[in-house]
């Protein structure tokens, strides 16, 4: 009897390390797949250009005080010389200037 019982037990412990293993294979599986789907979303929120992050909500106020600047200057040449080429000087002055004058006003370092 003790033999038919250590081979039932031998068997049983077999099947619970077959059941274990293939339990360990799936789980890992499920993590390697949800590590590589995490690492495409990273890879496309970084690539989505468009995409506002905190700096942005942070500044969101000097970033609108930039562009009324420029849309001010804009239209004050505009009205001042009723000049389409000196508008569209402004406007090109504004778009090379504009990012300096936002890394001035917006840079952290510095404060």
């Amino acid at each position: 009897m003790s033999k038919q019982r250590a081979k039932a037990r031998a068997e049983r412990e077999a099947v619970a390390a077959q059941r274990t293993a293939a339990e360990r294979a799936v789980r890992e599986r499920e993590t390697a797949r949800r590590q590589r789907q995490e690492k495409r979303q990273l890879a496309w929120r970084r690539a989505r250009l468009w995409q506002h992050g905190a700096g942005f909500r942070r500044n969101k106020e000097t970033w609108a005080a930039l562009l009324t600047l420029v849309l001010v200057a804009v239209l004050l040449t505009y009205l001042v010389t009723s000049s389409i080429n000196a508008v569209i000087v402004v406007v090109l002055v504004g778009v090379i200037a504009f990012p300096a004058l936002a890394v001035s006003m917006m840079d952290r370092r510095s404060k």
